[in-house]
């Protein structure tokens, strides 16, 4: 990761965090997965447990925004008065460690000799000043909507907590905060050795990923890593809504913080992944889209069963910013469409972006003039097997496959073209969870 700069310095903290109590037997039935990624099958699946985090942390779809604040409050207090949490005796930091592994449909996007059988990431946990997002310190690059940062913002100033942290990343070359981390705990990643005396005081296990966080109170430890991140920069992954909110809720002088809960972790992590996101088209003008693919779009096609391979590999090739190709599926065959490079060169210079011209490309010369309904029937998926499927059980037109991004790829939207993606551009692995660490301000 390149430094471009350095006008004001990150400034982070210990706290005393808020978690499940160490008594309970049943922990890991009471986390959930983050608020944005949950659907209505899964909420149904997690609130079934009256006592899991979604009560709190997510609001169930159909139910209206003022009621389920009211709904989260008062499940809060709830969970307090019955003793299901805890807020920790001292301030600290804490080591978020999510050791994970990735499913087949997921792992064939990635080239061979990238893939790993297991990926253990560490995250320092602590509170971070809340600057006004891409002016100083802190920078985003997704695309935030008014509404989902409303509900974040009232959720937070009614319940005076952080849920899950935002997470962040920061340039370390030396790798010296994940040394400490290993030294701190006692062994090396993605090995996992737990000593009695550095024992985790969460260790649960949700959609086959461990989730341990362990508290770090030493003073000298603490004191070292903040020294270290004090002349940083961090680049927002993972959380762009609630950071906003954050930033809302710092304005507010009387149940407002200017802190916000975030796990840093660091850009050159090789268990900290980029994907993309697919798109499925439930309903497109097919004869449209074939002639705009014709007019702008070079065309491979490959015959199943083999097609899904071949279309990784292809789309893996690339390595010219103005060779813009992505994968299609109509239920028939599978292709590789290569965008014009005139074209693409001319969207570049008119929009000032080199960076995410396939996804742009993609939406504003097929999807977006061909669409039948709402943008709301465009959906997305980490996996290429789920979008297949969906246009197989003939629910959607077509599917359309996209490239993965590289971190310095997202830094330089970020710190050089001072631009956003479009929605769901990028899909970064692991994801925190809902419960396992959290912040009460008030």
């Amino acid at each position: 990761m390149i430094e471009y700069g350095r006008e004001e310095m990150v400034e982070i903290r210990a706290f005393k965090a808020t978690i499940l109590n160490p008594e309970l037997e049943t922990r890991a039935e009471l986390v959930c997965p983050v608020y944005d990624t949950i659907d209505a099958q899964q909420y149904e699946q997690y609130a079934a447990d009256r006592n899991n985090a979604i009560h709190f942390s997510t609001r169930k779809e159909g139910v209206a925004e003022g009621d389920f604040v009211d709904y989260a409050k008062l499940s809060l207090e709830r969970f307090f008065a019955d003793g299901i949490l805890k807020v920790r005796d001292q301030p600290a930091f804490y080591i978020y460690g999510i050791r994970y592994s990735l499913s087949g449909g997921i792992v064939e996007q990635i080239p061979e000799e990238e893939r790993r059988e297991i990926y253990f990431a560490f995250g320092l946990v602590a509170l971070v000043k809340v600057d006004k997002l891409n002016e100083h310190s802190i920078e985003g690059h997704e695309k935030t909507f008014e509404t989902k940062t409303r509900e974040r913002s009232h959720l937070m100033k009614a319940c005076g907590m952080n849920f899950s942290p935002i997470v962040a990343e920061y340039s370390m070359p030396g790798h010296d905060i994940n040394n400490i981390f290993e030294a701190y705990l006692g062994f090396r990643r993605p090995d996992l050795k737990l000593d009695e005396q550095r024992k985790p005081v969460m260790d649960v296990v949700i959609n086959d990923a461990r989730h341990l966080l362990w508290e770090v109170t030493d003073e000298d430890v603490i004191d070292k890593i903040q020294k270290l991140m004090r002349e940083k920069r961090i680049m927002i992954l993972d959380g762009h809504h609630r950071y906003t909110a954050a930033y809302q809720v710092s304005k507010d002088q009387e149940e407002g913080t200017a802190y916000t809960m975030m796990m840093l972790v660091e850009g050159g992590d090789r268990a900290l992944l980029l994907l993309p996101w697919h798109r499925c088209v439930r309903q497109c003008r097919m004869g449209e889209l074939w002639a705009r693919i014709t007019d702008y779009f070079t065309v491979e096609s490959y015959d199943k069963p083999t097609g899904e391979a071949r279309i990784y590999s292809r789309l893996n090739e690339s390595t010219d910013e103005f060779d813009v190709r992505f994968g299609m599926y109509d239920g028939e065959k599978y292709y590789v469409l290569r965008a014009d490079k005139g074209r693409i060169r001319k969207l570049a210079e008119a929009r000032g972006e080199r960076v995410g011209l396939d996804v742009i490309s993609l939406h504003e010369w097929l999807i977006e003039p061909t669409l039948i309904g709402e943008p709301e029937d465009v959906v997305f998926t980490a996996s290429p097997r789920e979008a297949i499927e969906k246009v197989d059980k003939e629910a959607y037109n077509v599917a359309f496959f996209l490239r993965r991004l590289r971190i310095a790829n997202v830094e330089y939207k970020a710190h050089v073209e001072k631009k956003v993606f479009p929605q769901k551009s990028t899909l970064f692995l692991p994801k925190v969870a809902e419960g396992i660490v959290m912040w009460k301000w008030k």
